[in-house]
């Protein structure tokens, strides 16, 4: 799959650009000790280190995890990013990540803490909150598009963006519901991919109202 497959003459440079400050600060990790830059619960709620709600969007445990988290942003988020524009593509991203690790701290001390009450203490780190927040915003904007583990295109075993990603928003809340401690923070994809919905919600309806005000007429619906 390849970015021309839907858009001869797009290129997503702001998608490229996170992938490669992905790829090279986690390669930057094992050349120096980056963990300060973690996201420690208990430290946000103590008003200390809030920076890390960003910075820790940018650290990855190993390269299974980067190249998991990599594979999934690389096929959903050009799309998005053709859909949002650049410039708005990037809040769109951060907000969404911020709003995942809020959610994995509510989840450490609500439903997690209860079985693990050490739980706030670990430092939290990856993109998948922001990933799944782009997940979502090309759930909403582009839900008919045809998608596959190969990317895009007929496959014979592809579906709907929609199917597809709402049927994997669902494994998360199953996952969440079900697999405290084992690792993963799935209290961050589920939020993310909330406030990924929410904010592709209000981008459409502030583009359409201006484009309803400049025309005079209601615009289509995105494809």
């Amino acid at each position: 799959m390849s970015y021309d497959d839907y858009d001869i003459g797009f290129r997503p440079f702001v998608s490229y650009t996170l992938i490669l400050l992905n790829v090279s600060i986690h390669i930057l990790q094992y050349m120096t000790p980056l963990w300060q830059f973690a996201m420690v619960p208990a430290e946000i709620l103590q008003g200390q280190n809030l920076h890390t709600l960003i910075t820790s969007m940018f650290l990855h445990a190993d390269p299974y995890h980067l190249l998991s988290n990599m594979y999934f942003f690389y096929i959903f988020s050009g799309m998005v990013e053709k859909e949002l524009g650049p410039l708005i593509f990037i809040p769109f991203y951060l907000l969404s990540g911020i709003v995942g690790n809020l959610g994995h701290i509510l989840i450490t001390y609500t439903l997690e803490g209860i079985f693990f009450p050490w739980a706030p203490l670990i430092p939290t780190l990856g993109a998948s909150g922001a990933i799944f927040g782009v997940m979502a915003g090309f759930a909403y904007l582009i839900p008919r598009r045809r998608i596959s583990w190969a990317g895009y295109g007929d496959t014979g075993r592809d579906m709907a963006a929609w199917n597809f990603i709402i049927f994997y928003f669902i494994l998360e809340i199953m996952f969440l519901v079900t697999s405290f401690g084992g690792g993963i923070a799935h209290g961050a994809h589920v939020f993310g991919f909330v406030g990924g919905y929410l904010f592709a919600i209000l981008f459409r309806r502030i583009k359409l109202s201006r484009e309803k005000g400049r025309s005079g007429e209601v615009p289509g619906y995105y494809e």
